[in-house]
């Protein structure tokens, strides 16, 4: 499957929606809050009236999010505020051929006032994008023009990051650190969609602009991140087109956090 998020983005005004319109997407949650209702244990409690009733209510339920489906999706993103006197951490745990540990790594981030972990009922299909609109040339690590990362290091070491694209998915006790603080701009949805903007005040080269897109129907997080302004961050990601291959990710439950931050490499 293949989307141009523009094309996504393009939908997402109330303007575009009706209710009650029959969709694939509308079908497929119809079918998912159905077969709930139907494998919950505690239904044989209910007189098949009163199911009758639950089911008409889920189907209203349902026509009425037909514009923010992804509410029910198979995947879920939570945004978690961290307060000042909390420090974030996690473990990167190594082992031998044979299973045994060799080395625990206390993963410490104490000036992240931000982090994303995940629920999930499954674990999620690897993605590729192809970037259709950058300010400049980059590089990346994919084939063919599909990447699941890609970016502009800029002209020195020393210097800001000036955009950088990146997949993330959604895994289960796993949590993505923002390095340093952050400030959530703006939430909403381009189609499928969860959207989150931010900026991240980096005490090393100054703030950078992240958009964040979020698939709850798929599981995956792409990532639009640099030192240049938003509204070309937004551009770079409403002009990405985005495939799902066959394959599923792997995970590892060793490693247990990550960082979300833009970087070198």
């Amino acid at each position: 499957m293949k989307m141009v998020l523009a094309d996504l983005a393009g939908k997402c005004f109330d303007e575009n929606i009706e209710l009650g319109e029959y969709d694939e997407m509308t079908e497929r949650i119809r079918r998912r809050v159905l077969a709930r209702i139907m494998n919950d244990g505690r239904r044989k409690r209910y007189t098949a009236r009163r199911i009758r009733g639950i089911t008409l209510i889920a189907a209203v339920l349902i026509s009425l999010l037909t514009g923010t489906a992804y509410a029910l999706g198979l995947f879920r993103m939570n945004k978690n505020h961290i307060p000042e006197d909390v420090t974030v951490h996690g473990e990167w745990i190594e082992r031998d051929e044979d299973g045994n540990i060799t080395e625990i790594q206390d993963m410490r981030y104490p000036d992240t006032n931000l982090t994303f972990t995940f629920e999930c009922d499954e674990l999620p299909h690897k993605v590729q994008f192809k970037p259709g609109w950058v300010p400049m040339d980059g590089f990346g690590f994919g084939e063919d023009g599909w990447y699941h990362y890609y970016g502009n290091d800029g002209d020195s070491s020393e210097a800001q990051i000036p955009y950088k694209i990146e997949i993330f998915y959604a895994k289960p006790g796993f949590q993505l650190v923002m390095m340093y603080e952050s400030e959530i701009l703006e939430e909403s949805s381009w189609g499928e969609y969860e959207v989150t903007e931010l900026v991240n005040h980096n005490p090393v080269w100054g703030d950078d602009n992240y958009v964040l897109l979020f698939s709850p129907d798929q599981g995956y997080m792409i990532r639009v991140g640099g030192g240049l302004d938003m509204e070309t961050m937004e551009k770079i990601a409403k002009n990405l087109e985005v495939r799902t291959l066959d394959e599923q990710i792997q995970y590892d439950p060793d490693y247990n956090i990550g960082v979300l931050n833009v970087g070198r490499g």
